[in-house]
């Protein structure tokens, strides 16, 4: 069987101890037994201390009769005496007393500094101390309660102005917007009214083209008419002999000539007739020829007025009767006047 080196070690420690030592070998074998440590162990660990080994145990040898009764060895250690006390020098009594002594100071220091203050009534001049004390932390409290309302007041009329500022701003803003959104509505009303003008614009001048187109139109074609209607005049007048057209007397020594009608309409000029004195003064007949006549006015309707057209007739009348029996012309004393144009 294998020797268990914790147990043997544990049971060399036990034998080693004075209080151990002084008693018998026997009680120490028995209390190691009493452990559950073997024989072997046992020897070894009194081989370990110097001890003696213990004694061999005798077989008992067999008897014939009955067996005693077995009665177990009594532990001799209980009534071992117990070890004297160690003894003690001055030292071991210096050590206790200055642990005695700085244990004491301890308690007192710290009874004087934490349960005396409580348990002791304050002093006048810890009372006047404490009430000074007071006072300050309350001078303190309220010069920071007036600093904090200086302050709060301040940030109110800050806040108060940046309010009144933003306030006008929005109005300033409100009023600019509102003005352009009036300007930009005049604008687009401005515009609106403009494409509607330039599309009326647009839409009246071919209108007024073709208006115009149609009445320089139907005034040429007036202007044609005239112009045939005068060139047959002039035809008829042309064609007209040239015996029965009346002779017109000199006057200071100028022939007088008939002037083209004015306007629109051709006037015949009146036979002018020589001065009553001096009848021998008259000039050679010369045929009636119209004069340049003036350019017709565009502005109204070109006509042959009814009293030319009879005057026209009339002068045909008189041309045709001429040429069978010749007459002198009637000399008539009248201004020089020209014929209106």
């Amino acid at each position: 069987m294998s020797i268990r080196e914790d147990l043997v070690a544990s049971a060399v420690q036990f034998l080693q101890d004075p209080s151990v030592a002084s008693s018998s070998v026997e009680n120490r074998i028995s209390f190691l037994r009493s452990k559950n440590l073997t024989q072997q162990e046992i020897d070894n660990a009194l081989a370990r201390t110097g001890a003696p080994p213990a004694p061999a145990q005798q077989t008992p040898y067999p008897q014939s009769g009955p067996p005693a009764p077995y009665y177990p060895p009594y532990a001799q250690q209980a009534w071992q005496p117990p070890p004297p006390p160690p003894r003690r020098d001055w030292r071991d009594w210096f050590i206790a007393a200055t642990v005695a002594g700085g244990v004491g100071y301890g308690l007192y220091a710290l009874g004087k500094r934490y349960v005396m203050p409580l348990v002791a009534p304050p002093t006048p001049e810890k009372l006047e101390q404490d009430k000074k004390s007071i006072e300050e932390q309350f001078d303190r409290a309220f010069s920071l309660v007036e600093q904090l309302a200086k302050d709060t007041e301040e940030l109110k009329k800050a806040e108060q102005a940046r309010s009144d500022r933003l306030d006008n701003a929005l109005s300033d803003l409100e009023a600019v917007m509102s003005d352009l959104k009036a300007a930009n509505r005049r604008r687009e009303d401005d515009a609106q009214r403009v494409r509607e003008e330039v599309q009326g614009l647009k839409d009246s001048i071919p209108k007024a083209l073709n208006n115009q187109k149609e009445l320089a139109d139907t005034r040429l074609r007036e202007i044609n008419g005239e112009l045939g209607s005068l060139k047959t005049l002039v035809t008829q007048r042309m064609s007209a002999p040239a015996a029965s057209s009346p002779t017109a007397p000199l006057r200071n020594g100028t022939p007088a000539s008939t002037n083209a009608p004015s306007g629109t309409a051709v006037e015949t000029a009146p036979e002018p007739s020589a001065a009553a004195s001096s009848p021998s003064t008259e000039s050679p007949k010369k045929p009636w020829a119209p004069t340049t006549r003036a350019k017709p006015s565009i502005g109204g309707k070109a006509a042959i007025p009814a009293w030319q057209m009879a005057a026209a007739k009339k002068e045909q009348e008189e041309g045709g009767s001429s040429a069978t029996t010749p007459a002198p012309a009637k000399v008539e004393d009248e201004p020089n006047a020209s014929a209106s144009s």
